[in-house]
Parts: C-alpha cells; sequence; structure tokens
C-alpha cells in the first residue's frame, strides 16, 4: 500500500511540472553589438559582413550554429589562434550575446558582380581562342593528328603550354601564339579546357578497340582506367583523338620522346589497337560528378537549406556566403583537414573545380 502511494505521489509531482519546458537563455542583442563593436567588426563588420572575400559573413546566420562555431574555436576544434585567444576572453553570456545579435541581423545581398571563378572561365574562354582552329571548337579535335584538349588534366595542360611558351618543347608556331599570356592567364585557359566534356567517339577507321583493351594493362597503372588518370600531371587517355595517339604512342616507342620502357615491344598494329580502344572511352570534364549542380546543390540543402526548428542539426546557412571562404571551407572538408567525418566522406570525390561551381551557387543566391 505504501508503493502505491508513493508512486501516486510522483505521478502527481510529474504531472504537475509535465508542461513546463526549460527556459530559453536570455540573449541581450545590445550587449551583443557592444562586443561585436569592441572586437568583431575589424574582421566582419557592424553588419555582419566579412570585410574580405576569405571572411564569412556572419549576418542571418542561426544564433545556435554561431555559439558551437565560438566553441569549437575557443577549443581549438577549430584552428585560428586570434579567433581562440579572442573567444577565451568570453563567457558563456557573452558568445550568445555575439550569436544573437548577428543572427537578429538581416543577410548579406549577394554582390552584384560576377563571381570571380565564373569570370576567370570566361577569360580562360578568350584567351582559349588562339587554340581553337587546331584543337577545335570547346578543344574537342576533329583534327588527325592534333591532341583534343577538352577535360584534360589542367595541371597537365598547364605545364605543357608553359614548355611551349618558353619554346622548351618545341614548335615555334606555339610559342608565338602565347607570347603575351602571363602565368595567370595560362591557368585560366587551362581551367577552361579542363572543364569542356570531351565528345563520345565513333571507332576509328583503324585498330580493333577490343583487342586494344588488354594490350593497355601497363598503360592503366599511370593513366588510369580506361585512360581516365588521378594523377594531375599525368594526360587523360580516353576520348583522345585516335591519330594524335598512334602517332604519340609510336614516337615513345622510337625514342622520339622520352618514356619509360613501356611500349618499347609494341608493334605498329597494337598500337592502333591502343588509340582505338582509349579513343572510344566516355570521358567527362574534370569538372564533372555525373551530376547536374542543381542536384549536388539540392543535396547540400536537405541539411543547410532547413528553416530554423526543422532539424535539429545545428548547420549554417550557405546561400550568400562568401565565395572564396565556402571554397576554403569545403576544401578542407574534403580533404579531410576540418574534423567532420560525414562531410569529408560526402566530398570526397569532388574535385577542385566542382567545388568552385558550388561555391560560386551559393554565393550568387540570396537567403531565401
Amino acid at each position: 500500500m505504501k508503493k502505491i502511494l508513493a508512486s501516486a505521489v510522483l505521478l502527481l509531482l510529474a504531472g504537475c511540472g509535465g508542461d513546463r519546458e526549460p527556459s530559453a537563455p536570455v540573449v541581450d542583442i545590445d550587449a551583443g553589438k557592444a562586443i561585436a563593436e569592441a572586437n568583431c567588426k575589424g574582421c566582419h563588420g557592424l553588419d555582419g559582413g566579412g570585410k574580405t572575400s576569405e571572411i564569412p559573413n556572419l549576418a542571418g546566420q542561426p544564433a545556435d550554429y554561431l555559439v558551437e562555431a565560438m566553441h569549437a574555436y575557443r577549443e581549438d576544434l577549430r584552428h585560428h589562434a586570434a579567433l581562440k585567444d579572442l573567444i577565451t576572453g568570453f563567457d558563456e553570456a557573452d558568445i550568445r550575446n555575439i550569436a544573437g545579435y548577428f543572427a537578429s541581423l538581416p543577410p548579406i545581398p549577394p554582390p552584384p558582380e560576377t563571381p570571380a571563378g565564373e569570370q576567370a572561365y570566361h577569360e580562360g574562354a578568350q584567351f582559349a581562342a588562339v587554340c581553337i582552329d587546331c584543337h577545335g571548337e570547346r578543344g574537342v579535335s576533329t583534327t588527325p593528328g592534333v591532341p583534343s584538349l577538352a577535360g584534360q588534366q589542367p595541371a597537365y595542360l598547364i605545364v605543357a603550354t608553359q614548355e611551349y611558351a618558353d619554346g622548351s618543347r618545341g614548335h615555334s608556331g606555339k610559342a608565338e601564339m602565347l607570347k603575351g599570356l602571363d602565368q595567370v592567364d595560362i591557368e585560366k585557359m587551362a581551367m577552361y579546357f579542363a572543364a569542356q566534356a570531351p565528345s563520345l567517339r565513333e571507332p576509328p577507321a583503324f585498330g580493333d578497340p577490343q583487342a586494344g583493351e588488354a594490350l593497355t594493362a601497363v598503360c592503366g597503372s599511370c593513366h588510369g582506367a580506361r585512360g581516365i588518370s588521378h594523377e594531375p600531371l599525368t594526360p587523360n587517355l580516353a576520348g583522345q583523338e585516335p591519330s594524335y595517339l598512334v602517332n604519340a604512342i609510336k614516337a615513345y616507342r622510337d625514342h622520339q620522346r622520352s618514356h619509360e620502357e613501356m611500349v618499347a615491344d609494341k608493334t605498329d598494329r597494337e598500337i592502333e589497337d591502343i588509340a582505338a580502344f582509349y579513343s572510344v572511352q566516355a570521358a567527362g570534364s574534370l569538372a564533372d560528378s555525373g551530376e547536374e549542380i542543381e542536384t549536388l546543390v539540392a543535396k547540400c540543402n536537405r541539411c543547410h537549406g532547413r528553416a530554423p526548428g526543422e532539424s535539429t542539426l545545428v548547420l549554417p546557412s550557405l546561400n550568400g556566403q562568401k565565395r572564396d571562404y565556402l571554397l576554403r571551407v569545403m576544401k578542407e572538408y574534403r580533404d579531410n583537414d576540418r574534423g567532420n567525418s560525414m562531410m569529408h566522406k560526402m566530398s570526397s570525390g569532388y574535385s577542385d573545380e566542382l567545388l568552385e561551381q558550388l561555391a560560386d551557387w551559393f554565393a550568387t543566391h540570396p537567403s531565401p
């Protein structure tokens, strides 16, 4: 009987307080503004807008996310010596007030000018105009013996173009064509060609692609499965112009080009089979993950696009954020330098070019 009475008392006590929720910490917006004016506006501005392209906007970000971010800097889970020193001097009330102040501000609208990545792409297209007469529109060659540049490894293109420009790779005509282009111009041109998708080719009039597949076993150790390289200085062979491949492989075999003795024993017929195999392989742009950019944005927004209260996750808004800041952070997640295994797994296969597209998209779309 005593046990029953005790249980009834406990149920009554629980019922009396059951509808009460823990009170949220009080946030003093004015106090947060005062702290921000004294300590934060030099980098983030009093309006919450980052002063440079790599300093993030804080205006309109979820307060809980800003609190978590400041905790992470203070505890060295995110590495930034100046922020760690600064935030170590704040108590919890200060941190909540700072977060509350910036969260109360309207989001910073995206800049009207063309994003840096898009501008570089258009400038690269202009520099590439000197190449298309030989290498084809967008770098897709249809001229026998002339290589395609579309979808090629950008680092490989940069090095090769530099060598043509300074004359160390021969071909005096190319040196004259590239005269006046500096290092940055060459890099932009290379990135433009790397972003183009090679066209799928019909089988050439020579060689047997099926027979050539088995002959590429040694080639694949450097040039990758089916001719798509994962090494920045090793060129892709997939989708390449077949006559150019034949000429290049024969030049390596006959020591007209320096290379390891990988093709020394190949006959002319075998070289034609290898070239036929690689030429018909599908090859995408290095900026192409196989998904449209809108699809990737939608994936990001499954978490980052939710309104406050729609999710238990505490995440920042990406829309309208600084492009260079987004790009740097996404690369850190991809390269496992920012300590989030889920983000690392999601982005581990993304190229720099694809991350640039994502950063451009979010930077140019304002918060809803």
